[in-house]
């Protein structure tokens, strides 16, 4: 038997374009609602983040959001949250002005991990505080072990090296 269908109305069509227009804008107002937001931050405060305690290998990625090599290494990082693996801090190096590039940048790539954007202006005072061998390249990340010691690398990393690197200090 075959059913011999209705063409549907003009109101009809109007009407579905409509629900499908509400159902993206609900969607985009959720995301929003949820995207995770970029702290400023002072060195004092980063400082203290550093020193803080940890049951796990404490990852302090230092990144921009017009840095590709940076960009791309993201996930990997955000990973070992997801994972439970380390607690990874992302620090944005923009400009404090730019604070909007690098939420954007936060969202595009779905990260969760806490981000911050240093907000100080004196490199030449920070960067020695992370390490005294930064030259102020980024991408940089430095990490810190339970027990309190640092390392320090100045170079993007792949997922497995990281992982290994990772892997490597939750013993030490």
């Amino acid at each position: 038997m075959i059913t011999k269908l209705n063409k549907p109305s003009g109101q009809t069509i109007v009407c579905i374009h409509m629900r499908k227009f509400l159902f993206v804008m609900v969607m985009l107002f959720c995301s929003a609602l949820s995207a995770q937001k970029v702290e400023l931050i002072k060195m004092k405060s980063l400082d203290q983040i550093i020193d803080k305690p940890s049951d796990q290998v404490k990852v302090i990625n230092f990144w921009a959001s017009w840095c590709g090599p940076c960009i791309k290494e993201m996930p990997h990082f955000d990973a070992l949250t997801r994972e439970q693996k380390a607690n990874v801090i992302f620090v944005s190096l923009d400009f404090p002005e730019d604070l909007d590039k690098a939420e954007r940048m936060v969202s595009k790539k779905d990260i969760s991990s806490p981000t911050y954007l240093l907000d100080e202006k004196d490199y030449d005072a920070y960067i020695p505080k992370i390490d005294k061998s930064w030259s102020g390249a980024i991408p940089a990340t430095l990490f810190v072990t339970p027990s309190g010691k640092k390392y320090f690398y100045e170079q993007a990393f792949e997922q497995a090296e990281l992982e290994e690197v990772v892997k490597n200090l939750t013993s030490k």
